[in-house]
């Protein structure tokens, strides 16, 4: 619920939407491209930590949809890759419906949040921690029916640095940190392209007319 809570303080008529449909359920998804993520990690840190890889991401969405073409959503996620790296992430956006077809919808929208990820050398104590805002973009299929749903996307993913952190070891003495000093900006870029998978529980019935006066089916 907390996320059905987040979706709802988007709008400042919140108490005023009388919402369509709306689900919560988990979610799981993967980096692809690149198959080591980053594209390229700060100058400071190259080859001194490992770049995530056979990641995997699992949390929970939540969508409400204050009308049949358009909806709210709320995604939280972890993150974990043999590497050792990890990641926490959430991110609020909106999702436009391009194709509806009874059950089927195709969405394309964006979002952006907050997040941090560790990137660690599995052979010392070197670690580096970002502060990031995701910015994302996604195409997905949803397939619903009258209380699930069941989505596959694929999303592009930007992170703009809000600070940096290189570490030698775990003492604090050992610690580069700051947005510029130490080449820990320069030769960093931080996107890539993903997939994920969604289920929902909520209601997903048909209410009434839609629109132009045509009648839905559950």
């Amino acid at each position: 619920m907390m996320l059905i809570t987040a979706l709802l303080a988007l709008s400042p008529n919140a108490h005023a939407l009388e919402l369509r449909w709306w689900g919560v359920g988990p979610n799981v998804g993967t980096i692809a491209i690149p198959g080591k993520y980053p594209i390229a990690l700060p100058e400071v840190a190259q080859g001194e930590v490992d770049k995530a890889k056979g990641d995997v991401e699992v949390g929970a969405r939540g969508v409400l949809y204050p009308s049949g073409n358009g909806r709210l959503f709320g995604l939280g996620t972890l993150g974990f890759g043999t590497s050792g790296w990890g990641q926490q992430e959430f991110t609020l956006g909106w999702d436009q419906v391009i194709i509806k077809d009874e059950e089927f919808q195709l969405l394309f929208g964006a979002g952006i949040g907050v997040g941090h990820e560790r990137f660690k050398d599995k052979g010392n104590d070197d670690y580096l921690n970002v502060n990031y805002f995701p910015i994302r973009a996604q195409l997905g299929a949803l397939l619903r029916d009258r209380v699930r749903a069941y989505q596959i996307d694929i999303y592009g993913l930007y992170h703009i640095v809000g600070g940096q952190e290189y570490c030698l070891s775990k003492l604090d003495s050992a610690c580069t940190s700051g947005k510029d000093g130490g080449g820990l900006i320069a030769g960093a870029v931080y996107a890539g392209l993903g997939a994920e998978a969604t289920i929902y529980f909520g209601d997903f019935r048909s209410k009434g007319k839609d629109g132009g006066g045509k009648k839905k089916k559950d």
